[in-house]
């Protein structure tokens, strides 16, 4: 029989070309299946390779991802202590200093015959400081004696001084009408630390004169002064009762013995 052109026998390639192209439903069951399998592998590494290049975003590809920034930091909260607090001891406050102990009355003096007219009314708690003098005056001391009185002590520049102002005080020149009361005085006999009033009708001149009397804004006022030393003193209540004869009468007994 004839061949057309190109037409091989039973042994040569145009047979195994015309299996080839035999048409899909006449191969066999077994390609469909690896057909198959194929589609779906390849379907499946493309979703794959999709997904991939979504996380990696547009960057450079084949740049693995950058790593996720750290959170950040967190404080650490202060520890509180599960007890309460050690308990201290408060700290005592400080302790006043004790006050000095008053000066002697004695040192503020200079001049000794008026420290020896006044050292007897200083044996209680007396204080005393210096002041400035007046015209007629050497020196003045002015004193607190406690229990309500205080005192001036003066040493006169002159004994006429010293007269003139006897003489206004006797005078009552500052005193209320009918309160002056004045004597000479001396020192009782073996007890020169206490005073007392001449009687009337002695010839003993003592030394000095002792004056009692209310002054005009009703204080109750003792003076008393010495001719030998030219010195004086003035002792007042500074808490009348109101009665001048009482209180002039616990001035006297006063001036008469300061530690009775």
């Amino acid at each position: 029989m004839g061949r057309g052109a190109g037409e091989r026998g039973a042994g040569g390639s145009p047979a195994v070309a015309r299996r080839v192209l035999a048409p899909v439903g006449a191969r066999p069951p077994g390609v469909l299946v690896v057909l198959a399998a194929l589609l779906v592998t390849g379907t499946i590494i493309a979703s794959v390779v999709g997904t991939l290049s979504l996380l990696r975003g547009p960057g450079t590809p084949g740049q693995p991802p950058a790593a996720a920034a750290a959170p950040p930091e967190i404080a650490t909260p202060p520890v509180v202590p599960t007890t309460g607090p050690t308990e201290t001891s408060p700290t005592p406050a400080p302790t006043a200093a004790a006050p000095a102990p008053p000066a002697d009355p004695r040192g503020v003096f200079q001049d000794q015959a008026l420290l020896a007219l006044a050292e007897p009314f200083l044996t209680g708690p007396a204080s005393c400081e210096r002041r400035e003098p007046g015209p007629d005056s050497t020196e003045s001391v002015a004193c607190d004696l406690g229990g309500d009185r205080t005192a001036v002590f003066t040493r006169v520049a002159t004994p006429e001084a010293m007269r003139q102002a006897r003489r206004a005080i006797v005078a009552g020149r500052n005193a209320r009408a009918g309160t002056v009361v004045s004597v000479r005085w001396r020192y009782v006999p073996g007890r020169p630390e206490t005073r007392d009033g001449i009687p009337p009708g002695q010839t003993d001149r003592g030394e000095g004169v002792r004056v009692r009397y209310v002054d005009r804004e009703g204080v109750p006022r003792l003076y008393f002064d010495q001719d030998s030393s030219g010195c004086t003193g003035v002792i007042a209540l500074t808490r009348p009762t109101g009665n001048s004869r009482t209180d002039l009468e616990v001035l006297r007994a006063y001036w008469t013995d300061p530690t009775g």
